[in-house]
C-alpha cells in the first residue's frame, strides 16, 4: 500500500476535493489511503453513489483515517475466497 494521502493541514473543501481527484486515477484492486482534519461526512454518501467503499478510523488528535475501495473490487476478493 502506497503512503496515506495527508491533508490534515488543509482547509475545507480541499480534503474532499483531493480525494476526489485521487480516486478518479484510483487502479483497479487499489485502496486510497487519506488522513483527514475531521471525519469526511460529506463525502460518504458520494462514495456510496459512486460504486465506493470505505472504513474510517477516528484518531487521537481529532482527525480521521479513511480507506477507500472499489465495491466491485471487494466482491471480486469475496468470491474468490
Amino acid at each position: 500500500m502506497n503512503e496515506p494521502l495527508d491533508l490534515r493541514h488543509l482547509p475545507a473543501p480541499e480534503p474532499m476535493e483531493r480525494i476526489v481527484t485521487a480516486l478518479e486515477a484510483l487502479a483497479p484492486d487499489a485502496v486510497l489511503v487519506a488522513l483527514t482534519p475531521f471525519r469526511p461526512l460529506p463525502l460518504l454518501p458520494l462514495l456510496e453513489d459512486w460504486g465506493f467503499c470505505w472504513k474510517i478510523e477516528e484518531l487521537p488528535d481529532g482527525h480521521a483515517r479513511i480507506a477507500i475501495w472499489r465495491r466491485d473490487d471487494a466482491a471480486r476478493l469475496d468470491a474468490s475466497a
